[in-house]
């Protein structure tokens, strides 16, 4: 019996005191990570995405799933999951289950800090990580910022995502390169129920890599968005940090937020991981709009610089405004089938105007089998005949690209506002201050924005009346509106749609009523500006109405204009309400804003406005400051 303990022990023991030697090396690298505060390095947080409690104090991981997360208190404690971490990688067992293939960024965060003893820590191979590494080839990174788009609620801000840059890349094989794109996970097809789980986290966000032709497709061709590319100047190995970390969070879920947790604020944590210390993503606490987190990247110093992408839209518009009257009615023939590509109409024009032509024609069924979700089929045959008939003209292409904008959508004024004015309202002095939360307005400076596009997001006005005190205004909480030319290429439907409280005026004073109101119409070029027309509705409720509920129709119309040192709009909307008393109303606005630089700017509003049986006039200026 007590040969058998001997063999056993003996046999055990080399195990023992293995075990002992790393139970011994675990605490050696826990002491020396609390030693040198390693759980409060900004390094340690960015991987964790950790973020100071806006409440309760200490920390708070983005991440919500449990995952994700070593240590049971792992999500508010990075601490713990410091400890936890390094107390997985000494685990036994190897392959791609592994907490080290698991965890690749944190373990080599953790090594370059630590010097890992690789006697005394076996370092695992990952064959999954290496292989997908392998793969995606990435040796530099670029931020690829697509503008807004008006028609999908998650869009209407632009979108940011990251392309992983190959060595030796160029124009030729660019599309080749992997992705690495952040956003929701959802299948709701109704717009409104999308955008209001959209605002409350309802959707999963998910971290997907695909190449950067599915993403040029999806958003230069599908959705007729330019496309921004700024190259970052990240260190080889700062983006192969990235890319470890990337694999991190590949599986995990993250709840999405439109407002703040979105696509934009999730690529902020990746470039804080890459170079730690940046510290992007703390300066989006409450909300990142696309745009202003590429403002902050470039603030960050990390751009080398920027190229322009056209979308099909805009290459189809520049294109057209080379050609003649004549040329863009055969080029519209031709793409609608009317024409053959071998009618004499066209073969008889010299060989660089038939292929302006029949370039032009190419591009607008293109943009026809997209834009109106045409079947393959029906443009197949069309699409072939202009193909072919290009490709018997040997001459280059006469058609000059889109000229890339002077200005960036970065470059323009910033979302916030805030205002001070004076002015008169039916003969009563006022002085108002003013505060915009988010975005732009149709009188806002232009650069940097698209014409006839206007997002306002908790929009509102104080004033002080000279007889009736200190009133709230006026409260947009939200204002969409879309106003797009037609043209005999583009059909596109102007909208608009809008909700919050403003001053009614009525017969016997000017109550704050709350209102919902829609519209459609058309738009089009005229005299160097945009009109437009349409035709809306507006649902009133309050307390002073006379049947708490009033139900307005009506037109508007509009015309805005560039010039005098800014930009401006004239227009006009009436409401027939159909109350106990039916009556119309209406109003015919001037606004002015002359641009004083990408800060500031000065407004001028006219006004003539028909209430329930009176008038009233206004007349108005104010300093605007963007920030």
């Amino acid at each position: 019996m007590k040969l058998a303990c001997w063999l056993i022990a003996g046999l055990l023991a080399p195990l023992l005191c293995l075990a002992d030697a790393s139970s011994n090396y675990l605490s050696v690298l826990q002491q020396r990570a609390l030693s040198q505060r390693l759980d409060r390095d900004e390094g340690w947080l960015a991987l964790g995405h950790y973020r100071e409690a806006k409440m309760s104090g200490g920390f708070v991981s983005d991440a919500d799933d449990s995952a994700f997360f070593l240590a049971k208190a792992g999500k508010r404690d990075p601490r713990a999951e410091l400890l936890a971490t390094l107390a997985a990688f000494f685990r036994p067992g190897a392959g791609d289950g592994h907490p080290q293939c698991r965890f690749p960024a944190r373990y080599h965060w953790l090594k370059s800090h630590l010097a890992f003893d690789g006697e005394r820590l076996a370092e695992q191979q990952c064959a999954a990580f290496r292989e997908w590494r392998d793969t995606l080839q990435a040796h530099a990174i670029s931020l690829i910022f697509p503008a807004a788009y008006m028609n999908s609620p998650s869009s209407m801000f632009g979108h940011t995502f990251l392309r992983l840059d190959r060595v030796n890349q160029n124009d030729d094989n660019v599309l080749l390169a992997y992705t690495i794109n952040y956003a929701a996970e959802a299948v709701d097809e109704n717009e409104l129920f999308y955008a209001y789980r959209g605002l409350f986290g309802g959707y999963p966000g998910v971290v997907t890599v695909q190449p950067f032709y599915d993403k040029v497709k999806e958003y230069r061709d599908w959705e007729n968005r330019d496309i921004w590319e700024y190259n970052l100047n990240l260190a080889p190995t700062e983006v192969a940090q990235l890319v470890r970390h990337v694999w991190e969070i590949k599986p995990v879920r993250f709840d999405y937020f439109f407002i703040d947790e979105n696509c934009s604020y999730r690529l902020l944590s990746l470039l804080d991981v890459a170079r730690p210390g940046l510290a992007l993503r703390r300066g989006f606490p409450y909300r990142s709009i696309p745009v202003d987190t590429v403002r902050a990247v470039l603030a960050g110093g990390l751009v080398k610089n920027t190229s322009y992408r056209p979308s099909a839209v805009t290459t189809l518009k520049a294109h057209r405004r080379q050609l003649t009257s004549e040329q863009r009615r055969l080029a519209r023939q031709l793409a609608l089938g009317k024409v053959a590509a071998d009618s004499p109409v066209l073969i008889g024009l010299a060989p660089n105007a038939q292929a302006a032509i029949l370039e032009t024609a190419y591009e607008l069924c293109r943009y026809r089998a997209l834009d109106e979700k045409l079947p393959r089929e029906a443009i197949a045959k069309t699409s072939y005949q202009l193909l072919r008939a290009r490709s018997r003209i040997d001459v280059p292409s006469p058609l000059a690209p889109p000229h890339r904008p002077a200005i960036r959508d970065d470059e323009g004024h910033k979302p916030q506002r805030a205002g001070l004015g004076f002015g008169f309202f039916d003969h009563r002095a006022y002085g108002e201050i003013s505060f915009r939360s988010a975005y732009h307005d149709l009188t806002d400076p232009r650069p940097g924005y698209q014409e006839g596009a206007q997002i306002k997001f908790l929009d509102g006005s104080l004033r002080y009346y000279e007889d009736w005190g200190l009133k709230l205004e006026r409260l947009d909480v939200l204002s969409i509106k879309s106003i797009s030319a037609r043209d005999d290429f583009l059909k596109p439907v102007s909208w608009g749609v809008e909700f919050g409280a403003y001053r009614k005026l009525l017969r016997d004073g000017r109550p704050l009523v709350g209102y919902l109101s829609g519209e459609t119409g058309l738009a089009y070029e005229i005299g160097g500006g945009l009109a437009y027309g349409s035709f809306g509705a507006a649902l009133e409720v309050g307390d002073t109405l006379e049947d708490g509920v009033q139900l307005g129709l009506g037109p508007r119309l509009g015309w805005l204009y560039q010039g005098l040192g800014g930009q401006g709009m004239l227009n006009f909307g009436a409401n027939c309400f159909f109350a106990s008393r039916e009556y119309c109303g209406g109003k015919l606005a001037l606004e002015h804003t002359v641009n004083l630089g990408r800060e500031f700017a000065l407004r001028l509003n006219l006004s003539r406005e028909r209430g329930q049986g009176r008038y009233a006039s206004e007349v108005g200026l104010s300093l605007q400051h963007f920030f």
